[in-house]
């Protein structure tokens, strides 16, 4: 099995969103192997799990995702697809269903806790705080859940266009956020950290991922907003991903 560099990237930006069962000197690892990578590069996905002691991480389950959906007599590669793809199922969805019990006491909304588990496409925009916030939009585009309080990590709010200095107010939990947060695209998310834009058909992908879940379309009805500043209850989210990230992209 194999993976492009760009899907390494994206998969780890997932893996910082969230607390996954992944030490920091694994974190580091994989990021160095990532960085090592040209986006196009492909390389050998051994190396990715040789990082790892104990089984069952996200980067496990990956490879099992991408090994089910593989035609037989073909090697697999792990794209930026799949990835999103992995992320935005119902494989994924009952995946944190199985996290629940030992999560139930810092969980106050089922719903919110679940539909944050799930990689989302969204519109970024300035929230009314000067934070930024990202608009879910479902069914006719006429029904909506605000994700409040954002992290918009400031390299890829550059790599979208923004003016310099808005990117660097987006990353900071203390300047104010751009007007803006792109150009009209669609972006991914996961919890409370934006992933970078979508490219086109992957928006179309995500709808339909989530869309074809019957549990978690029962769900999203229940979730007006969520605010990441103070997520369920376990805090502030974004400042989360934000020391996450810092760590290894830098603040």
């Amino acid at each position: 099995m194999k993976i492009r560099g760009e899907g390494l990237e994206l998969a780890l930006r997932v893996v910082l969103s969230c607390p996954c069962p992944v030490t920091p000197d694994q974190e580091r690892r994989i990021f160095e192997l990532a960085q090592a990578m040209a986006p196009d590069e492909v390389g050998d996905y051994a190396r990715v799990l040789a990082v790892f002691d104990q089984a069952g991480t996200p980067f496990h389950r990956l490879a099992d995702f991408v090994r089910w959906m593989t035609p037989v007599d073909t090697e697999a590669i792990i794209e930026r697809e799949h990835v999103l793809r992995a992320n935005a199922s119902s494989y994924h969805w009952e995946h944190a269903i199985s996290t629940l019990p030992g999560a139930v006491s810092r969980v106050s909304s089922l719903s919110s806790w679940l539909l944050a588990h799930m990689i989302l496409p969204v519109r970024l925009q300035a929230g009314a705080d000067g934070d930024v916030r990202a608009i879910y939009a479902y069914g006719c585009g006429d029904r909506f859940v605000e994700l409040r309080h954002v992290f918009l990590p400031p390299e890829l709010a550059l790599a979208s266009g923004l003016e310099p200095a808005a990117a660097a107010a987006a990353g900071s939990s203390e300047a104010a956020a751009p007007a803006s947060a792109a150009d009209g695209r669609l972006w991914a998310i996961h919890f409370a950290a934006a992933l970078g834009p979508l490219r086109p058909g992957e928006d179309r992908l995500l709808v339909d991922l989530l869309d074809a879940n019957r549990q978690l379309t029962m769900h999203r009805e229940r979730v007006v907003s969520i605010d990441y500043r103070d997520f369920e209850l376990q805090g502030d989210n974004a400042d989360f991903c934000r020391r996450r990230h810092a760590a290894y992209w830098g603040s």
